[in-house]
């Protein structure tokens, strides 16, 4: 006989299940950028929310990026994005700089407050895995302030080291890709 705690877990996991297949993740165009901002910036400080903008319109028209968005009901609840090579912190020894160079950067990733913890987020990282592997890049690296963890337990990513930005220490995190080959 199943104890209750357990028919709550898989009662849990079968809503969270649910949920994600409602979910559509795509790779945006230039078009789906004002729908994706006008969705996601609503908690975002009002001066930066052009730097935000910016981004999102860069991210969906060079192709050497990309921007992921998840929609859900009609709207866009959740965003990733992630760059074939990106600038490596200095402040890392040289082999890191060099390991680091070969791998994709994740830089950015956020979900609106009431869909997290249903598995968008990993969702999103997924799809990084997937567009790195199809780049035949060998990895995808990350900085991050807070999800240190996260990346570490659910993703398998490697804590690489601590640096410092304007007196906030930061995670740089990397996890190998295997080749599609």
């Amino acid at each position: 006989m199943m104890s209750i705690a357990v028919k709550e877990q898989l009662s849990w996991m079968n809503c969270k299940t649910s949920f994600l297949h409602s979910c559509n993740l795509f790779e945006a165009l230039p078009a789906d950028v004002d729908p994706a901002f006008r969705d996601l910036n609503r908690d975002m400080d009002p001066d930066f929310v052009h730097v935000f903008l910016d981004k999102l319109e860069r991210y969906a028209r060079k192709p050497d990026r990309a921007l992921f968005l998840i929609s859900y009901q009609g709207s866009i609840i959740a965003f990733a994005t992630i760059i074939d090579t990106s600038p490596v912190p200095d402040d890392l020894d040289e082999q890191l700089r060099l390991e680091l160079q070969a791998c994709a950067c994740g830089t950015g990733l956020m979900v609106l407050p009431e869909f997290r913890k249903k598995g968008v987020a990993s969702l999103l990282v997924k799809e990084w895995t997937r567009w790195t592997q199809s780049r035949g890049l060998r990895g995808i690296w990350v900085v991050t302030r807070l999800m240190a963890e996260w990346y570490q337990g659910h993703f398998s990513y490697l804590q690489l080291a601590h640096i410092h930005r304007r007196d906030v220490v930061k995670t740089v995190l990397v996890k190998k890709i295997p080749s599609l080959q």
